[in-house]
């Protein structure tokens, strides 16, 4: 493959940051973001900033949420915000709503169809798993492997500012089920270069996905978490603030905060020790050309 000079360490990076990624907050049990977790808010041009496609995306995301999708105890992680395009496929560390003028999905995507009202992408990203070490309540639960999920999505304009987008992720390599999120966004620009998003939305999941995630097998039962088999529905909900600004042609800085609640038999499931999280999040990224 002919990798062009200016984008192949991104690519490189962004491909080991694909499979080396640290467990995200929220997302770590989720094929797709939960609501709560808040991708970047649309950043302002940079004054003097050049139109150009080619560019890539070297950063660090600081973020505080649950341990896991369901926990009381939370977590503090540092994960890294990698980059690049390669011809037109985007491959990223994470996800992030058109930071630096780019659509970022998480894994490797592209668009299949794109005008000025739709856009309609087509994907595969790595989905992190769980460890039984990660809570007490865990203990004695298999541990749920990161696995592969492809992923088809679609975004329509509704007006100036306004987005709805909904996506579609079946997980292909260790049958950890389908997941579905719906979503609206609206984003605005305001005081001093900065542009703030405000996004909510719903998740649903298969029997599958809920069984992997929330089920407790008879065999695993104990005082305190009895046997359970979730079936499909929806899975959460939540709302998200996020406020980003171009700091230098180069530079970009972001923050967001979101709150997320599980829904159905998620909630009702004995690992769910809290329904409704917060989650926080700051990054810096540098963008290059």
């Amino acid at each position: 493959m002919n990798i062009p000079t200016r984008i192949a360490p991104a690519w490189l990076l962004g491909t080991a940051a694909l499979w080396l990624a640290p467990t995200q907050v929220l997302m770590a049990q989720s094929a797709l973001p939960l609501p709560g977790t808040v991708p970047l808010a649309a950043d302002a041009p940079a004054p003097n900033a050049p139109a150009r496609q080619d560019r890539w995306v070297l950063g660090a995301t600081l973020a505080s949420g649950p341990a896991y999708a369901g926990g009381s105890a939370r977590k503090l992680s540092l994960r890294p915000v990698v980059a690049g395009r390669v011809g037109r496929w985007m491959v990223s560390s994470s996800s992030a709503r058109s930071l630096a003028g780019m659509d970022l999905a998480g894994g490797i995507s592209t668009s299949v169809l794109q005008n000025d009202r739709w856009s309609v992408g087509v994907g595969a990203r790595l989905s992190h798993g769980r460890s039984s070490g990660d809570d007490p309540m865990l203990s004695g639960l298999p541990n749920i492997r990161s696995s592969l999920g492809l992923r088809g999505s679609v975004r329509y304009s509704l007006a100036p500012g306004w987005q709805v987008s909904g996506s579609l992720q079946q997980d292909v390599l260790r049958g950890q089920g389908l997941r579905a999120n719906l979503g609206l966004s609206w984003s605005t620009p305001i005081a001093d270069g900065w542009v703030m998003n405000v996004s909510g939305g719903v998740g649903w999941a298969n029997a599958r996905a809920m069984q992997t995630f929330y089920g407790v097998a008879p065999d695993a039962a104990r005082a305190g978490r009895p046997a359970w088999q979730p079936g499909a529905g929806l899975e959460s909900w939540g709302w998200g603030v996020g406020v980003s600004r171009a700091l230098t042609p180069h530079w970009r800085l972001a923050g967001s905060i979101g709150r997320s609640s599980l829904l159905g038999d998620a909630a009702l499931s004995p690992l769910t020790q809290q329904r409704s999280a917060t989650v926080a999040q700051v990054t810096l990224a540098y963008v290059g050309w």
